[in-house]
């Protein structure tokens, strides 16, 4: 459970093959969590998730850095939200396993 305003959980992956698609592999991965792309920059995609019981939406950073890796970063919607229960944190991991197979 993160505590900030808006709540927010951030990692960062780093990616063994200089080869690798990150920008490809992230779009394919938002598609498949069934998350929404707000937009697109050189520098990073933002995807938001969608309402339910649990919050009311949760904004995602995907930035691209120069070592061939990204961060991620799930953000509460409401920017009044000062405690997720987790459920950031949980974006993250999502993203990342999911991440993984396309990359």
């Amino acid at each position: 459970m993160a505590f900030g305003f808006p709540a927010y959980h951030t990692e960062r992956c780093s990616v063994s093959t200089a080869t690798a698609d990150l920008r490809k592999a992230v779009r394919e991965t938002l598609f498949a969590l069934s998350w929404s792309v707000r937009e697109e920059t050189y520098e990073r995609i933002v995807g938001s998730t969608s309402i339910n019981i649990r919050s009311w939406g949760e904004k995602v950073f995907i930035q691209f850095l120069p070592d061939n890796s990204i961060s991620v970063t799930s953000k509460s919607a409401l920017p009044t939200t000062c405690f997720d229960w987790g459920k950031n944190k949980d974006n993250v991991v999502k993203f990342m396993a999911e991440f993984s197979k396309h990359i």
